[in-house]
């Protein structure tokens, strides 16, 4: 068997980034991935850029202890935020950020099956300039409209906290309420937590989703180079509520995924 090359970590404000984590042990063979999980600074998407910046920086240094070569920013709050700031002060770590894929309208395999579509973040990825810089080049016309959901990710880490159920199963269509009335054909997912629960936004909605996971897992690819190996069966996850490291199974992670079958255009 290969040993893995390298160490990545990858981390997000809470678990939304497993789907990160999820398409990264689909791609990238002959790694070891450590994961954290941010709760006790949870949400990013209710702080200020500052105090993000800030954050970012703890988990980096974090992660760096760890030995890790390459560190996924699995939050698209976050990448807005800090990826610029992380970047500068860590000239010699490569960084990966998740963004919206509003790309998909130029996609032609995909274009002419859109007839409306949407990209929903948080609140705090609306306001950041790098999200409106990045809707204004990609979609220059202003096609694809924008929401700003302000509890959907809490929603999300509380149903796979506590598995569905009538209040939470409430609560969510409450939330994705202010999208019922728009019409969509397609919803493009701008947080990492929401395509942990894509079939549910889907069923509710009537909607085909989009998720940028499949081009973050293809970009790390292209930074690792792996010569192949095995993927990962494991992986080493950390809470910073309790700060004690623990080893997790790629099967623990795909039972937590059970409610995704998200319809990333791969």
């Amino acid at each position: 068997m290969n040993e893995p090359r390298t160490r990545i970590g990858i981390f997000d404000s809470g678990i939304g980034g497993f789907s990160i984590l999820h398409r990264i042990i689909e791609k990238v063979p002959s790694v070891i991935i450590d994961y954290i999980s941010d709760d006790a600074f949870s949400p990013y998407g209710e702080k200020t850029d500052t105090e993000i910046v800030n954050r970012s920086q703890v988990i980096t240094e974090m992660l760096l202890q760890r030995g890790c070569y390459l560190i996924v920013v699995a939050c698209n709050s976050a990448t807005a935020a800090a990826i610029k700031p992380l970047r500068e002060k860590y000239r010699d770590t490569p960084f990966v950020g998740v963004e919206p894929y509003i790309n998909v309208l130029n996609h032609r395999e995909h274009s002419s099956e859109i007839r409306k579509a949407a990209v929903i973040t948080t609140e705090l990825t609306g306001r950041s300039e790098k999200f409106k810089m990045l809707k204004q080049r990609t979609d220059p016309a202003g096609s694809i409209l924008h929401v700003s959901m302000p509890g959907l990710a809490s929603t999300v880490e509380s149903i796979l906290d506590t598995g569905l159920n009538e209040s939470l199963m409430e609560e969510l269509h409450k939330e994705l309420e202010p999208l019922k009335v728009l019409d969509l054909s397609h919803l493009i997912l701008g947080c990492t937590h929401y395509p942990l629960i894509a079939d549910l936004i889907e069923k509710d909605l009537d909607v085909i989703t989009v998720s940028s996971g499949p081009y973050v897992a293809n970009r790390v690819f292209d930074l690792v180079s792996p010569s192949g190996g095995e993927f990962c069966s494991s992986f080493s996850y950390l809470s910073t509520s309790s700060m004690k490291w623990e080893q997790k199974t790629s099967e623990y992670l795909f039972s937590l995924l059970k409610h995704s079958a998200v319809k990333d255009g791969s």
